[in-house]
């Protein structure tokens, strides 16, 4: 979980013990906002990139796990090494090098 989700689920106790105390109902509005905000959080975790077969050989391609666009890599003197964020949708991806963190 990043600061980001963090932050979310104390706003969102925040705002449950408010309506509480005020002895008001939650709205539809204030349910739909932390709900985009859950998705914006989710787009600040690393993801790793999955492998999606395609064409008639089978060959596999390095995709991003939200959106299923290729992963585009930036090209470098010892190998490939690809952006940070999904040029397509926005997630934040997760070098292969690095352990899964899940």
């Amino acid at each position: 979980m990043n600061k980001y989700q963090e932050l979310l689920q104390v706003l969102e106790k925040e705002h449950q013990i408010t309506c509480e105390a005020a002895d008001i109902e939650e709205t539809a509005r204030a349910k739909a906002y932390f709900k985009l905000l859950g998705n914006l959080a989710d787009k600040e975790t690393p993801k790793k990139p999955i492998d999606i077969e395609f064409g008639p050989c089978f060959d596999s391609m390095l995709c991003c796990p939200t959106c299923k666009h290729g992963v585009v890599p930036i090209p470098t003197y010892h190998g490939n090494k690809y952006y940070p964020r999904c040029p397509f949708c926005g997630q934040a991806l997760r070098d292969e090098d690095t352990e899964d963190e899940e």
